[in-house]
């Protein structure tokens, strides 16, 4: 930047190139969808467990509509939603193997999967290889829960030796029709200490009992390899202008939110080391484009050059709203 002499890093995205212009009110269509179909499993508040420590001590911390709500743990500091998840497979197909999670897949991801892998696949790779001092050439990486495979794209493309997992079946074979290596096998059917790098993108707020996963994707790590996973922070200055309007709010789908203190605990009762937490967001995008919705003006377009900047000083005072957390199996 030209004029500020603090560093920052920030991203040029293109919102409409990554989200299209129908974002905000198809988010607002699945909202509607997947909640008339999954109403019955909301819990009454004394029934609350804490998806990630599995406490019942916890205060209303956001309402969404009809008795959804999420409270935030007195025990973990996480924020879970009231509602039941009692068998983990029967969740995954109430959730995600429909043509209602189909349809919000092909909306946002496949119509903008070139942009989505160019941006964010150079990015990741950055991210991963240059920032850990890894060697891509003589890196085995797993990435669970790949989803339409963009960023495994990316790395097929250089040669990296790569396996994606993922629960949705649509999507498996979506990527499988790319020539992705990708398969929808569990997590703990994977060789032990078989992997340097496993990333879980967008992965970790789906996770009932995610303590579980990361001790088996622990497992299958090699000695002084990684777990890098981003996930959303709800601490941020997106849920303070958008409260419950906000994109990442995900009814039955976003099972935990976590904050400093709920991946700390994470982390401790996986017996993985902390290497480092920061955030990085799209604030001032899901805010404009919910603006947009609201008010039919291309905010996106018009403001861009200040999103861009805003978001950068947001992501250095860490209030944006996503986090990226590097485990490391010492």
């Amino acid at each position: 930047m030209k004029f500020i002499d603090k560093k920052l890093s920030s991203f040029d995205i293109k919102a409409h190139s990554l989200r299209g212009k129908n974002f905000f009110s198809g988010i607002l269509d699945f909202r509607e969808k997947i909640f008339d179909s999954n109403k019955n499993r909301i819990k009454e508040p004394k029934d609350f467990i804490c998806s990630l420590c599995q406490s019942s001590d916890a205060n209303l911390f956001l309402e969404w509509r009809d008795g959804y709500e999420l409270y935030k743990c007195n025990a973990c500091s996480a924020v879970s939603p009231n509602i039941s998840v009692e068998n983990t497979s029967e969740h995954v197909d109430q959730v995600y193997n429909n043509d209602i999670y189909y349809d919000k897949f092909l909306k946002e991801i496949h119509a903008h999967f070139d942009y989505r892998k160019n941006l964010f696949g150079s990015q990741r790779y950055e991210y991963i290889f240059d920032r850990l001092n890894l060697d891509p050439q003589k890196i085995n990486l797993l990435d669970v829960g790949c989803g339409a495979g963009y960023f495994l794209s990316y790395l097929h493309d250089k040669n990296i030796n790569y396996k994606g997992l993922e629960v949705n079946k649509l999507q498996v074979k979506y990527c499988q029709e790319l020539g992705l290596n990708v398969a929808s096998n569990d997590l703990e059917a994977e060789n032990d200490e078989s992997y340097d790098v496993i990333v879980m993108l967008d992965v970790l707020e789906h996770l009932f009992q995610p303590v579980s996963v990361f001790e088996t994707a622990k497992k299958k790590l090699k000695k002084n390899g990684y777990i890098i996973a981003y996930t959303p922070n709800i601490h941020s200055v997106a849920y303070e202008l958008m409260g419950s309007e906000q994109n990442t709010l995900l009814p039955f789908e976003h099972l935990c939110f976590y904050n400093q203190q709920s991946i700390a605990y994470l982390a401790k009762m996986t017996g993985l080391n902390l290497y480092s937490l920061e955030t990085f967001g799209l604030d001032m995008m899901d805010y404009l484009l919910m603006k947009e919705y609201k008010d039919q003006y291309p905010y996106t377009e018009k403001l861009h050059d200040m999103m861009v900047v805003v978001q950068a000083c947001l992501d250095k005072l860490e209030v944006s709203n996503h986090f990226r957390i590097t485990l490391h199996n010492k």
